[in-house]
């Protein structure tokens, strides 16, 4: 006959059962007949089976006599047996323990089973505790984060590139953190660690079972709120634009709706679209497009802040001056604070987001978002405000390669700053109004200064918006 225990819960509770079935064969007689004890686990439609098979002798064994007894192995584990991509298991190397030796055999057997725990959590699936697997959805997700800080492109990041990646998501690492979580992953001591080991220690860390020292547990905190601005992360593919009334009139407006999982909602493109995409580069809302004159703007006094066309004494506005002659529009989640003098200008800010010029060569709609890459900034003064046009490109222009700081913009596409700087020194004056001044001696900014300016007008959003305030 063949002996076979099998057990449901967790890998734990299955390891004691395993010690207990070894326990009451040692004086039994198989008589020829082997052991077999199995553990498996169901996984939605798939099973994770550790077997065990101990060769059994004719008669019983005297212990004292028995040497290192007969040999057992420890066959393959099926892993997800019958999936695409394991069709035959996941191949494991035999060991062989002795059977009469109690205590080295249980440890060589906990010791296959703790590697076979490994294999398992690097799948997202964590066999001591049921309940606590990684859905399918988040190891997707997971695989975008892990996507970000892999550099080179080669399955594995180290230390620094972690480091790296937390810093792009908005929650910084300090040396000691970097370290102690690092550690936790690079279980193998290799100074890098592939996605298995990333996906690997996220299932522990998400364990309540205390796996995972108090250090780790400090940082899986700071990575699950990383994890929560992913879950909720904004995709420029689900957002529509809708246009109501009659174009060119009072009543136009252009709104925005995202598809929240199959929800269409309506929403702000101030305060709902993020400033920041998840590589570190900005989204832009064009207002106005390249060649055309309707001056369109953020309603930031409305509800939901639609675009609609400028008013002044009751009539549409238009730039009489000529047509735009970049991309003009607004970076959400920002806001020049009329409370606030910059100390660079001498001036208040204006109470709107800060303007973006995009210089690329397509021509975009009136509510397209678009990812850009910072250049620079112009420190336009209107009517003693502080008024930033913040100078960029479309991530995916054919010149964008190219263009990383205002200097490449002047290497690459000579007299483009003085053009634009002119066209906005001048466009007033077609109505009896006085030129535009520029703060900074008229110089255009580079990148690193831009970027600082920017994330001055994201906290004063914050704070806004903290107050509850969503129209000025």
């Amino acid at each position: 006959r063949i002996w076979k225990i099998s057990g449901e819960g967790t890998m734990n509770e299955q390891i004691a059962l395993i010690e207990e079935a070894l326990a009451k064969s040692r004086g039994a007689s198989l008589r020829g007949m082997p052991l077999d004890i199995a553990v498996a686990r169901q996984y939605g439609d798939s099973t994770v089976t550790l077997r065990t098979q101990i060769p059994a002798s004719e008669a019983p064994v005297d212990r004292k006599n028995a040497g290192g007894g007969p040999g057992r192995t420890i066959s393959t584990a099926s892993f997800f047996e019958g999936q695409a991509d394991h069709p035959l298991g996941v191949e494991r190397r035999d060991t062989t323990a002795s059977f009469y030796d109690a205590e080295p055999q249980v440890q060589n057997l906990i010791s296959e089973i703790e590697r076979l725990k490994r294999k398992a959590l690097s799948r997202g699936v964590n066999l001591t505790s049921p309940q606590e697997d990684v859905p399918a959805e988040d190891v997707a997700m997971l695989k975008q984060v892990f996507a970000l800080a892999d550099s080179t492109g080669d399955g594995t990041i180290n230390e620094e590139e972690l480091k790296t990646l937390h810093t792009v998501l908005g929650e910084p690492l300090t040396d000691a953190e970097a370290r102690n979580a690092f550690k936790a992953m690079d279980q193998r001591k290799k100074g890098h660690i592939s996605f298995e080991d990333f996906l690997s220690w996220y299932t522990l860390a998400n364990s309540s079972s205390g796996m995972l020292s108090k250090k780790g547990q400090a940082y899986t905190q700071r990575f699950k709120m990383i994890m929560q601005k992913f879950e909720g992360q904004f995709d420029a593919r689900n957002l529509t634009i809708m246009s109501h009334g009659e174009p060119k009139s009072l009543e136009y407006r252009v709104k925005f709706h995202y598809n929240d999982c199959g929800q269409l909602k309506q929403i702000s493109p101030w305060h709902d679209i993020p400033l920041y995409t998840s590589d570190g580069n900005l989204h832009f809302v064009t207002e106005i497009p390249k060649f055309s004159r309707a001056k369109f703007e953020i309603a930031t006094g409305e509800e939901f802040n639609p675009i609609k066309q400028d008013v002044k004494n009751g009539k549409l506005r238009d730039y009489k001056y000529g047509d735009m002659m970049f991309n003009y529009g607004a970076f959400p989640q920002t806001w020049e604070d009329p409370a606030h003098t910059t100390a660079d200008t001498g001036c208040i800010g204006d109470n709107d987001p800060i303007d973006g010029v995009e210089i690329g060569s397509k021509i975009m709609h009136t509510g397209s978002t678009t990812k850009v890459k910072v250049l620079g900034c112009l420190a336009m003064i209107d009517d003693g405000e502080t008024d930033w046009k913040v100078i960029c490109i479309n991530c995916d222009d054919v010149m964008a390669p190219k263009l990383n700081d205002i200097t490449d913009l002047e290497k690459e596409l000579p007299g483009t700053v003085a053009s634009l700087r002119e066209w906005l020194r001048l466009y007033k004056t077609v109505d009896g109004k006085p030129q535009n001044a520029f703060g900074l001696d008229e110089k255009a900014l580079d990148r690193e200064y831009t970027l600082k300016v920017i994330q001055e007008t994201h906290t004063f959003w914050k704070k806004l918006t903290e107050q509850g305030s969503r129209t000025v």
